[in-house]
This record gives C-alpha cells, structure tokens and sequence, in this order.
C-alpha cells in the first residue's frame, strides 16, 4: 500500500504536533508518525513531570523551613506518593494527543519511520509519500564513551522507577543532573554529581552556576568537577565508579549511576542518507526557513535541528511557526534574533535570559553588571529561603537590559519579565518607573540596580 500526503511529520512532541495541526487547519492532508507514545518528551519523560516532581519538593522545602512558624508536625516526602501523583498528568497524553490528531483528521502512524528515497517513507511494511516533511523527532540521552556505559539508567528510566535506591550518581552536570540532585537529596539520598567540565551548568553565568553549586552542596550533594568517569561496574551490592581526575584514578560506589550528560539528535533509523538529508552530531543541517539545506522539501524543528537554538520547549514551539510560515505562505525567515529564558529547576531555581558576563565580554560588547544578595529582602525572608541572588548585565550609558540571572525560587518568574525587557529593549529607569503591585517579588525590581 502507498498513501501519499501534502504532508508528512515524523514526531509528535510540540514542534511535531504545532506543525501538523496547523497545516491541516490550513487545508492540507497530514499524516504524522511516532516510534513512540504521542505526546513527545516534554510532557511525558521531560518538563510537565519533572515540574510536578520539583514543584511538590519545593513545597516540601519551604514547609520545612517555616516549621514552627504556623506549620507544625512531621512532614515526609514520598517517592512512591510523589511518582503517582505525577502519572496522573502523564498517563492520559498519549491517548488524548492521539485522539485530538485523528478528530481533527490527521492520520496517525505509529513505528519507526524510514526514508526510502527524498519523498518516500517506510513503516513496518508500509509505504507513505509526500510533497514536504517535517522532521520533529526531539533528542536522546547522547552515546558516552565510557566502559560499562550499558550500566547507566537514563532520565526518561528515572521518572519510572518504583523505588530510588540510597546512594545515587549522577554523570555529567548540566540541568538534568541537578534538578533530580535536588530531588533525590530532599528524598534523604546520598548524591553525587561528577562531570568532566571545570564549571558546572555550562551556558549559564559562571558566578550564579557556581552559587547554585554552593547551594547543592549544603543539600548534601557531593560535586567533582574536572572529573572525568572511565569505567562502571556492577557489583553485587551497586556499582564501582572509576573516575580519574588531574591524571590520578579514584573509585566511587553508588547503588545507581544516572545518565545526565547531555542529550543529541534522535535521528537513528531515519535512513536520512537515503533521501539525500545533510546532518551533523548537532541534528539535520537547516537554513532560517527550518528547511533542510540539501532537500528544500524537508524540514527540521525542534530538538533534533541543527539550528543554532537552545534546546527548549518554546524554541520548537517557536520553530515550528517559523517553518510554517515558509512552507504554507512562501514567507523567508529572518536570522532568529529573540531573547531566550531557561530555567533550572532546582530549589532555589536558577534562570538566566540573555547575555551572561562571559558572553559580553568574549564579544567584546561593553557592559557593566549590578549583583546583589536579596535574602533579606521581605519577599524571601519572609519564608527563610537562603540565598536568593540576582545579577544583571547593563549596556553603559543607555543601561538597557543586555542579561539577567536569579535564584531564588521566583526566578522563572522575574526572567520572564526581564526576557519582556530584553525583547522591547527596556532600559534600567523604564523598569524603574512602573508601578509594581505589592508586596511582590516584581515590586523588588527596582532595588536590583
């Protein structure tokens, strides 16, 4: 059997399925396809589940430290309690995204989808031609040259287990690794971070990175840096880590070693040679149209792009619009230029939008930054919460927004409304001037500077 479609998605995460509802809104015929359940990674294995997760910790957190302040009596926090809690927001969206694509008259595959030539894709025993694709099939947990690399449990496994075991470490440490961190340590584990890099959390401010680090580590957490893990090795009572760090080797032990390492293109078993698709280690090569630079007909979004933007949920989301521009109304795309917010979810939060004090000065842009401590401020004192911080970059003489960072556990909020700020080119006095409602922890904006 061969159907042919105007449009074929592979993925059925946010860029996918913004994509594919979109264009049949736009009067094409679409088939979309998923080697696994419908819905993608962010709301099954990725942001949804780990917000919930982190979310009932903070609550946890912050009931802790005001005990005694109006909350009184023995509190636990329960991974079994917590991991069902969570499956009440991600068991229903395979089904429900599954249903919305065929009410809506998408046809729906379900199988690893594999370019037989430029037009042309298989599934199982089933072929299917198009006039255009959109590749969306996200990212994996990224191949780690280490012996025993079979051994680690990957982030999408850690949101299954039934039960978290006493000793746990993390490779690698970069966001994932410190979100579940935080977690696995308020659970009462023992953790340790090891990630080969000198600083942790790369991409973010070096200064606000390491005082998240500082904070970690007061959970209990234990971190080596400049540490690079060679080999794992299961025994029968956990695992041996060997670990080597300034040319001298060490053993670690843990009950379980967590892959959070980075993540890379989810592009096996596409065949993407076959239809002729040019890629790289960092996804399929793309112009600013998302458009394949080898097979104009084909597309790429999302995760597994090689586009040069963070991988984020709203930066697919924002890719997805981009291409469809292109593909349904012919319109070329400008360079992406948009200030991008990113959250560590963490406890406190880290969040960071524009430039860090690093990027400004490898640049060579002139700026000059404003830091200050705020846990005095009544916003945070007000429930005990140590070491909120913020930091922000400033263009000289105009003092408009070039980079903003918190923590503090008001930091996915306040980055958004800097991001705003970054966006509309806002200067210091302009966040001066507006009229907070108080007490927020907005109306603390204008004594950041």
């Amino acid at each position: 059997m061969n159907t042919t479609y105007d449009l074929i998605v592979i993925g059925t995460g946010v860029a996918g399925s913004t994509v594919a509802t979109k264009a049949q809104k736009e009067g094409l015929e679409v088939a979309i396809v998923d080697e696994r359940s419908f819905g993608g990674t962010c709301p099954q294995r990725g942001c949804d589940p780990k917000k919930v997760m982190t979310g009932i910790s903070a609550i946890y957190d912050d009931a802790k430290r005001v005990r005694g302040q109006g909350i009184n009596g023995n509190l636990m926090l329960s991974w079994t309690d917590l991991k069902e809690f969570t499956k009440s927001f991600t068991d229903p969206i395979p089904e429900a995204t599954e249903k919305k694509f065929r009410d809506q008259g998408i046809h729906t595959f379900h199988g690893q989808a594999s370019f037989t030539d430029p037009h042309t894709l298989q599934i199982g025993e089933e072929n299917i031609t198009a006039r255009h694709f959109v590749i969306a099939t996200g990212a994996k947990p990224a191949d780690l040259p280490i012996e025993g690399a079979e051994h680690l449990v990957t982030s999408d496994q850690f949101f299954e287990l039934y039960q978290l075991p006493d000793r746990i470490l993390f490779v690698g440490g970069g966001y994932i690794s410190f979100e579940f961190a935080h977690l696995a340590a308020r659970l009462g584990k023992k953790v340790i971070i090891v990630h080969r890099g000198r600083y942790v959390l790369e991409g973010y401010d070096y200064e606000m990175a390491n005082k998240l680090a500082e904070h970690t580590k007061d959970l209990g957490v234990d971190i080596h840096n400049d540490t690079e893990v060679t080999k794992i090795t299961k025994l029968d009572n956990g695992y041996k880590i060997d670990v080597k760090k300034f040319n001298h080797s060490h053993e670690l032990k843990a009950d379980m070693v967590v892959h959070g390492a980075g993540r890379s293109p989810n592009l096996e078993g596409l065949r993407l040679d076959e239809a002729g698709i040019e890629y790289s280690k960092k996804g399929v090569r793309v112009n600013d149209n998302h458009q394949s630079v080898s097979q104009p007909h084909i597309y790429a979004a999302g995760d597994c792009s090689d586009s040069g933007l963070p991988a984020l949920t709203p930066t697919a989301g924002e890719e997805a619009g981009r291409l469809l521009d292109h593909m349904l109304h012919g319109k070329n795309q400008e360079p992406f230029r948009k200030a991008v917010p990113s959250v560590v979810f963490t406890y406190p939060k880290l969040a960071s939008v524009g430039l860090t004090q690093r990027q400004a000065k490898d640049q060579e842009i002139p700026y000059e930054t404003s830091s200050k401590s705020i846990t005095e401020y009544f916003t945070y004192k007000r429930t005990k919460e140590p070491g909120a911080y913020v930091k922000l970059i400033l263009k000289p003489y105009t003092e408009e927004i070039l980079g903003a960072h918190f923590i503090s556990s008001k930091a996915d909020h306040l980055v958004n409304v800097f991001t705003l700020a970054i966006e509309h080119g806002l200067t210091k006095s302009d966040l001066k001037r507006v009229l907070w409602a108080y007490p927020t922890a907005e109306s603390d904006i204008p004594s950041f500077f």
